[in-house]
């Protein structure tokens, strides 16, 4: 049998994170069929020689994301790529959540706004205080807790740098966990809670959160689901972060491009995983065949 060959694209440096991605690569390997790389996103390589490659572990893309999405359609016209540029380009700025919520869906209440510029909160916001972080990040990069006094304080906002920023109402249930639930091609696969460290609002590994599995109630798991498959795209992975607000969950982020799969908390994720990418080739089988 000739191994398929498999590229998981990363980033130079994974100090301070908790990646997982050696349990799929694992997977992969022993099922005799494929041959998995990593290779981190900025280097140069010969991206024609793989059958897929899979964006994961690329953790600092936020900090250079025009070069980030221009060297994904580059890899893109070589070689397939999952998710595709076209995912990633709709998904690395957050205004994709004004989209969503215009269709729809329940999500934290978000304002964009542009620095430098006046920042303004909406009058029906009944809240002390306030998040701030920039429409283009990850790992809660220049994620702060701020009020409206900070909002017109030159110190606080010497901190934020030019650019789109977001602004949403602090809700104090993210100390009881924010819910992550993971799909794979489309198909639930499992889920987690992530509850941040006593006194920090962060639910990241990388801050202190402590992550474990969770088992979504099925009206979640429903409402998790409609969402993914409102996604206009192929989609390899998609891990859906939510919060439980006033008997509802709000959506924080569907995330689309890098986000961590936890792996470790289930041991049938990457078996799902496995499968998914089997569905990719013999789908691609399937069309070559037809033609």
């Amino acid at each position: 049998m000739i191994k398929k060959k498999i590229c998981f694209l990363s980033c130079q440096s994974l100090e301070g994170h908790a990646p997982d991605e050696d349990l799929a690569i694992d997977e992969l390997h022993q099922s005799g069929k494929y041959q998995v790389s990593t290779i981190p996103w900025d280097n140069e390589a010969d991206w024609a020689s793989f059958d897929l490659v899979i964006v994961r572990t690329t953790w600092d893309y936020h900090k250079r994301p025009i070069e980030f999405v221009k060297k994904l359609r580059s890899i893109a016209t070589k070689t397939k790529l999952m998710n595709s540029a076209e995912v990633v380009e709709w998904n690395f700025h957050k205004k994709y959540l004004m989209e969503l919520e215009a269709s729809g869906v329940k999500i934290v209440p978000t304002k964009m706004f542009v620095l430098p510029g006046k920042i303004t909160v909406p009058e029906h916001w009944k809240c002390e205080r306030f998040i701030v972080k920039p429409a283009i990040s990850a790992t809660a990069y220049k994620t702060f807790i701020c009020t409206k006094q900070d909002l017109n304080d030159s110190g606080f906002l010497s901190q934020l740098h030019p650019g789109d920023w977001m602004l949403q109402p602090f809700l104090e249930i993210i100390k009881k966990g924010e819910i992550s639930l993971h799909f794979f091609n489309k198909t639930y696969s499992h889920a987690i809670i992530k509850i941040p460290k006593a006194g920090d609002f962060r639910v990241q590994e990388e801050h202190g959160g402590d992550i474990q599995p969770f088992t979504p109630s099925g009206e979640l798991l429903t409402q998790a689901a409609e969402l993914v498959r409102k996604v206009p795209y192929d989609l390899l992975y998609a891990r859906v972060d939510v919060v439980p607000f006033e008997g509802e969950h709000l959506l924080m982020e569907i995330e689309l491009i890098e986000p961590a799969l936890y792996f470790r908390t289930s041991s049938q994720s990457v078996k799902n995983f496995k499968e998914a990418i089997d569905k990719i080739f013999k789908e691609e089988e399937k069309c070559q065949n037809l033609g």
